[in-house]
């Protein structure tokens, strides 16, 4: 499995490199890597890919150069890329809100560091932070997450209607909730579900009608544990979905944790588009028949073969629905 599937967070981190390295000319990998709070083994690998990336045309002049080792890094020509990355009003906005909302999560690591961004965030905004916190209106959100909070501090359980993307139906849960993160701008919850005797992960936008109940809540003796590298658990999932992936489809990796098989050459269709062979975690089946079967015109499953005609019967039944005569 990919080491990350933030495509945007790493594209941040490794253009970040370029206006630092110009910047403290000699500095080493390794006082890069305490500097940035990231592995050595990170930072060599993003500059081994900035090294190959530049402008179109991808003549000699058009890419980044830099000679990089554990030793010295030095940037010779950064293709105007020697300035670190900015917010833009409505990214910081969306920034602080994420940030006000951490500040009074329980239970979270190194909470002074959230204030202190939060506060430096609303220094330099000044007046523009209130604007974005007043066009938000009514935070449904944030009476949901008081709840949960009130369910963890007092550790009862909840109850809520929740609409999963997974089998695209809503539903009366009752959990006891134990862990809040958020990942990629969005909030989530790990509980424990007893009817399911399962942790489960709820994602804070599709819940509505919480209520805390009066019963105790249940963990089981194992508890949780969420990782920040992987909140999904994509890495456990042991089924996997092998597709072709049809060029001008690519941005779905950006969104999704895909993996791009490098040993298979491409295959060139009559049309000239080339399919790339890539391999996806099934955490779900139905959600990705629904998924498969909406992009249709871009992939192409090819195993297992379970799956592979599950989706072909699945898209000759809904095709067939329309030879049927309704009054």
């Amino acid at each position: 499995m990919p080491k990350s599937s933030n495509k945007i967070s790493d594209l941040a981190r490794q253009l970040n490199l370029l206006p630092y390295f110009t910047r403290y000319k000699g500095r080493t990998v390794m006082e890069a890597a305490r500097d940035l709070g990231q592995p050595s083994s990170q930072i060599m690998e993003d500059l081994n890919r900035l090294w190959m990336c530049g402008l179109p045309g991808l003549l000699p002049g058009d890419l980044v150069e830099l000679d990089h080792s554990f030793k010295e890094v030095k940037i010779h020509n950064a293709q105007g890329m020697d300035k670190p990355l900015r917010l833009t009003p409505t990214e910081a906005g969306v920034l602080l809100l994420t940030l006000e909302s951490l500040e009074s999560l329980p239970g979270i690591a190194k909470q002074e560091a959230v204030v202190s961004a939060a506060n430096k965030l609303r220094a330099i905004m000044g007046e523009y932070s209130s604007t974005v916190f007043d066009s938000t209106g009514e935070d449904l959100d944030a009476e949901v997450l008081e709840i949960i909070r009130d369910a963890m501090d007092l550790h009862q359980q909840v109850s809520f209607e929740y609409h999963s993307h997974r089998s695209d139906n809503t539903s009366l849960r009752q959990v006891s909730p134990a862990h809040i993160f958020t990942h990629e701008g969005e909030t989530y919850i790990k509980a424990w579900e007893e009817a399911v005797n399962q942790w489960r992960t709820f994602r804070l936008d599709r819940i509505r009608s919480i209520v805390l109940l009066d019963s105790k809540a249940v963990h089981p003796a194992r508890g949780v544990s969420v990782s920040t590298d992987d909140p999904f658990e994509f890495a456990k999932s042991s089924d996997i979905a092998t597709l072709l992936l049809r060029e001008d489809a690519m941005w779905l990796g950006n969104y999704m944790a895909m993996e791009v098989d490098e040993t298979v050459e491409p295959i060139r269709d009559s049309d000239g588009f080339s399919w790339h062979t890539v391999h996806f975690p099934l955490l779900s089946r139905d959600w990705f028949v629904r998924f498969a079967i909406g992009h249709a015109e871009h992939l192409k499953v090819t195993s297992p073969e379970d799956l592979r005609k599950c989706i072909k019967q699945k898209a000759f039944s809904g095709l067939s629905a329309y030879d049927h005569h309704v009054e």
